[in-house]
């Protein structure tokens, strides 16, 4: 693992979850150094598993439930561009608005909590090393 672009996630920091979220998003090579005894393994359990087995705060079921609800704005606003019975000119307006509300709302997000795994995790001394090559 290359030390320059070798970032370290420790579970005792408050936002743990947080910076190994941004880590998956951006697929790093991450060291994560389980100091609190959480007792977690990112080669079984996907992001969204390993925050429920420690407990997710209010705070970050709420930021999960608000991106949600902006990408359900943003297909509702695509629907009702195509039944609206009045003229397109407002059609460009609202599929372009509803598409960048999907985009924007956390679908990104979204998959990286509940599916995405990293492909390569090795457990050494210094932590469990994870890499996305």
């Amino acid at each position: 693992m290359d030390t320059k672009e070798e970032l370290i996630v420790r579970t005792s920091q408050p936002d743990w979850v947080k910076a190994l979220a941004i880590i998956y998003k951006s697929r790093q090579p991450a060291v994560i150094v389980d100091d609190a005894g959480l007792g977690i393994d990112p080669a079984s359990y996907t992001l969204l598993q390993m925050a429920r087995k420690v407990g997710l705060s209010r705070r970050e079921v709420a930021g999960v439930s608000v991106a949600v609800g902006v990408s359900a704005t943003g297909i509702g606003m695509i629907i009702l561009a195509f039944v609206d019975p009045e003229p397109t000119s407002k059609l460009g307006l609202l599929v372009g608005g509803g598409v960048v509300c999907v985009l924007c709302g956390g679908s990104g997000a979204i998959r990286i909590l509940t599916n995405l795994k990293p492909p390569n995790v090795r457990v050494t001394t210094r932590g469990i090393e994870i890499a996305w090559t």
